[in-house]
């Protein structure tokens, strides 16, 4: 079963991350009730969604919504502060740590690809229609409003880039 396994890889992923891992096993569970992308929710799964963002969000602090886009595995370090726009798109194996926020310029607009093997420092705020790259990594504190190539890092406010060594 699909769910079983990509459960299974976050929960190895988030192995010292007790609070990471009941987060990305929430997320896991209420992204599959809540069902495909673009069709309305069932009544028993609106009741798992609000369960979910009161347990999540509103308990532990971390704004993922249900239905955003997240490859297997995701890692989160440190769990807390973490706001993520549900139209934003997550790759695989991406790790993400505290108080960093993806989203849009505003209260609408294109909002961040990510590719995979993505690392995430801690404060880091990426905004707008922004690609990241496979195997880029985003440094503490950055805010990212540019695209980020595959293996570079980008780092500081404004983020400047530097090519991988």
């Amino acid at each position: 079963m699909k769910l079983m396994d990509d459960i299974r890889a976050d929960f190895a992923a988030n192995r010292s991350q007790t609070k990471g891992r009941l987060v990305v096993v929430a997320y896991r569970l209420a992204n599959a009730a809540r069902g495909p992308r673009g069709k309305r929710p069932t009544m028993p799964a609106k009741c798992v969604g609000v369960l979910y963002r009161i347990c999540v969000e509103w308990l532990l602090g971390v704004e993922i919504p249900w239905g955003t886009q997240i490859g297997v595995p995701l890692r989160l370090y440190h769990g807390v502060g973490i706001v993520i726009n549900d139209q934003s798109v997550i790759g695989r194996n991406v790790g993400i740590r505290q108080n960093v926020t993806i989203g849009n310029k505003g209260t609408s607009g294109p909002c961040p690809v990510f590719g995979d093997n993505v690392e995430i420092g801690a404060g880091a705020i990426i905004l707008g229609g922004v690609q990241v790259g496979d195997g880029a990594r985003i440094g503490a504190g950055a805010v990212v409003t540019k695209d980020v190539p595959a293996g570079f890092t980008a780092m500081g406010n404004p983020a400047k880039l530097r090519a991988p060594r």
